[in-house]
């Protein structure tokens, strides 16, 4: 879940694609991901819980995390808490070994809000999240984030 939200605070659409489930793939587009990343300023991520039930001889299970992700569209800083679905899946062939690797299948969506207007002289939002993506102590929205 951290490298997906990474990659969207960086813009890197291909990865997000890429971690996609194959049973997903089918119903996402590069563009249109990248298309919702670049829309928002990505903050910060809060994992709130994981869970489910693996064990090292089944590929199929599935594991879940919910999360928080904060983020700013339009002068709003928003949070959307969501509980995802992950399986691992082998994701290539090397040197005879079968890398398996967390792929995203879906989510659900618990709640999105708008938490609140941020005005250009307003302290960024990002000083509030300790797991910020670009902490810029005391800077205001204008000079960090906003720019």
């Amino acid at each position: 879940m951290r490298s997906r939200f990474s990659a969207y605070a960086i813009g890197n659409s291909q990865y997000i694609y890429d971690t996609y489930a194959n049973s997903s793939q089918a119903a996402q587009s590069v563009s249109e991901i990248e298309q919702w990343g670049k829309a928002c300023i990505w903050l910060a991520l809060e994992i709130h819980e994981t869970h489910g039930n693996t064990s090292d001889n089944d590929i199929s299970a599935e594991q879940f995390v919910e999360f928080s992700a904060y983020y700013i569209s339009d002068n709003t800083l928003c949070e959307l808490r969501e509980n995802s679905r992950f399986i691992l899946e082998p994701a290539r062939v090397d040197d005879h070994n079968q890398v398996q690797q967390w792929r995203y299948i879906d989510g659900e969506i618990s709640q999105h809000c708008e938490l609140s207007t941020v005005k250009r002289k307003d302290l960024c939002p990002c000083n509030y999240y300790p797991t910020a993506w670009s902490a810029k102590k005391g800077k205001k929205f204008k000079q960090c984030c906003g720019q």
